[in-house]
Order: structure tokens, then C-alpha cells, then sequence
């Protein structure tokens, strides 16, 4: 390998030793060391990747938003014009049970990320990522008959991504809460009044 080869080699295995450590020990119990040791390496080649543990885990975050970005929209573009948002939530529901914990180790994040300015700004920018492709996503599908959803998409994403949020939090001191396996159903009762089209105004009708 060259020298530019093995370090992407090197970096890619970090990211696979982080993410397991991560996930097992929570944002705040994983140190560089547990994941320099888990990848086989010493910790000075974690610190040739990575300048710290929060570069390490916005790297992985950003990886899996567009792992998770490509994957929506491709069943996005399936279900384009169908106004079957229940398919698409089944569809994310799958994915984010798909790697246990990951929900809970990006809620852990970003409360440590909203005390540090220059962290919070680095997180927010991922974020946005996620808004965009979430909305993206949801306009796809819920526009019906060319007429758009009574909300706009970007407000159903944040919505979305806020009951994703809550639920998440609600399911780790109870599986069960809100509906616990059918959880696409119940979020997409939630949002189904505001993904429909906005009813036409009535023939005759004068606007004031």
C-alpha cells in the first residue's frame, strides 16, 4: 500500500473500533485509548486521524447521515407521489433499530455539544444535513396529485426528527411507550394531518 492508502485503511478501521466502543460504553465512558486498543493500534494513530474524541465521533455521525441519506432516498423515490407515510416511517423506524443504541449515543452528544460553542456549531451543521434530507425525503413522498403537503417539509422534518428524539428517550426507560413496535404507526398519526395537501378553496369562494 502507499502511504496515503494506508492511512485511509488505518482511519476506516478507527471509525469501525470507535463506532463498537461508542456504542458499548456511551459517548462519555469510550476514551481514545479503549478505542486505539479495540482497533489494534496505539494511541498516537488515532490522534494521526483525529484531533479529539469529539473529531472522532462527528466523523462518524457525518458518515452515517449520508449512509442514511442515500438509503432514504432511495425508498423515497419508491414511494414518490404515494402519500404513504406510514412506509416511509416503517422504513426509518427499521433503520434506526437496525444499530441499537445509536439514537441514544447521538442524544448523549448533543446535550455534551450544547455546552461547548464551537462543538454546538459543528454539531448543528450535521444537523442540518439531517433536516435537509429528512425533508427532502418527506416531500417526495407526500406530495399528491402535484399539490403540496399543509406544512412545508422543512417543518415536518423538524417534527419528525423531534418525536424521533423523544421516543427514543421515552423507549429507554420503557419499550413499550408509544406503541413500542408499532412506533411508525403511532408517529405517523402524528404527522399524517399535517402531510396531507392543504384542502383547495371552495368554488365560489371570495378571499377577503
Amino acid at each position: 500500500m502507499t502511504r496515503a492508502e494506508q492511512a485511509q485503511r488505518n482511519r476506516g478501521l478507527v471509525l469501525d473500533a470507535a463506532r463498537r466502543v461508542f456504542l458499548a460504553r456511551g459517548y462519555h465512558g469510550a476514551t481514545l485509548e479503549q478505542i486505539a486498543d479495540e482497533a489494534g493500534f496505539s494511541k498516537g494513530v488515532v490522534y494521526s486521524q483525529f484531533d479529539s474524541k469529539a473529531d472522532l465521533f462527528l466523523a462518524l455521525l457525518e458518515a452515517r447521515i449520508e449512509q442514511r441519506a442515500a438509503d432514504n432516498a432511495a425508498v423515497a423515490q419508491s414511494l414518490a407521489n404515494s402519500g404513504d407515510l406510514q412506509a416511509l416511517l416503517d422504513h426509518a423506524v427499521r433503520g434506526d433499530q437496525a444499530t441499537p443504541g445509536w439514537q441514544l449515543l447521538v442524544i448523549e452528544f448533543r446535550v455534551h455539544a450544547a455546552r461547548d460553542p464551537e462543538l454546538s456549531r459543528r454539531y448543528a451543521a450535521a444537523h442540518a444535513r439531517t433536516l435537509d434530507d429528512v425533508a427532502e425525503m418527506l416531500a417526495t413522498v407526500a406530495a399528491t396529485d402535484g399539490r403540496e403537503p399543509a406544512a412545508s417539509s422543512r417543518r415536518l422534518a423538524e417534527l419528525a426528527l423531534a418525536l424521533s428524539t423523544g421516543t427514543t428517550l421515552e423507549q429507554a426507560a420503557n419499550p413499550n411507550a408509544l406503541g413500542g413496535p408499532e412506533l411508525a404507526a403511532q408517529i405517523a398519526q402524528v404527522l399524517e394531518p399535517l402531510v396531507r395537501p392543504a384542502a383547495a378553496p371552495a368554488a365560489g369562494s371570495v378571499r377577503a
